[in-house]
């Protein structure tokens, strides 16, 4: 017992405690990244999942805790949310009991599946997410038609392989509008919303936005469908830039 209390004092840290675990050190292991992305820090997933994603926002030790509880949690919450969504879920056409359970139990879920995973945290826990690929310059979102999106919910940001997270300080936390608008501007492609109805009211109300569609080559007719899609993605702007 002598040699053992003799180690003790023998250490040169045997005054000091671990640091409590309070709001200000969940801030700081939060946001303390190497690389940044339009302003965000970039946060390592692992396991590459997007319900990966989805703990990091929900659970403080999964920011702190070792490689072996961050794959048990994603394990086990993923079967806790399979279980919650074919519960609840039942009926929905782009969420079938199939695809469900298979993008849930697979250990590396493609774009397909990915995509099943976002609609479920959107309709069970208004989770919304926003995926991008800078390598090939595309994005989608969940919810799919953007003009339905809530600046109320959470939204996670993640790329394509779902390796990577952007952890956005509050401070500069973006408008999805503007950050959309952005991309467009460097060529990126996104599915925009078509705006529905005639084509005089298509019109009209795009006359009230100020917008009027170009027409693909010189001399060519500008068709209701030209219009229409003007319009979607004008008034999905406006949506976003005012939600």
């Amino acid at each position: 017992m002598e040699d053992f209390l003799q180690v003790i004092r023998a250490n040169t840290y045997n005054k000091e405690c671990v640091t409590l675990f309070t709001k200000e050190t969940e801030e700081q292991n939060r946001f303390d990244p190497k690389e940044y992305l339009w302003g965000a820090g970039i946060r390592v997933l692992s396991p590459a999942r997007i319900t990966t994603a989805w703990l990091l926002t929900q659970d403080p030790l999964m920011l702190v805790a070792g490689q072996g509880y961050r794959s048990t949690e994603v394990r086990d919450k993923s079967f806790t949310l399979m279980q919650e969504a074919l519960t609840n879920l039942r009926g929905n056409r782009k969420l079938t009991k199939g695809k469900m359970s298979d993008a849930l139990s697979s250990i590396k879920p493609t774009v397909d599946q990915t995509k099943v995973i976002a609609g479920i945290l959107l309709a069970l826990h208004r989770i919304q997410t926003v995926c991008y690929d800078a390598d090939s310059k595309t994005v989608w979102t969940m919810p799919e038609d953007i003009r339905a999106w809530s600046s109320s919910y959470t939204t996670l940001w993640v790329d394509a392989r779902c390796e990577q997270m952007l952890d956005w300080p509050s401070s500069i936390s973006p408008n999805l509008g503007s950050w959309l608008a952005d991309r467009d501007a460097e060529g990126w492609k996104f599915e925009w919303p078509i705006a529905e109805g005639s084509f005089e009211e298509i019109k009209s109300r795009a006359a009230a936005l100020d917008v009027s569609p170009r027409a693909m080559q010189p001399g060519i007719k500008v068709k209701k469908e030209d219009w229409a899609k003007a319009l979607g993605k004008a008034e999905a702007i406006s949506h976003l830039l005012h939600n």
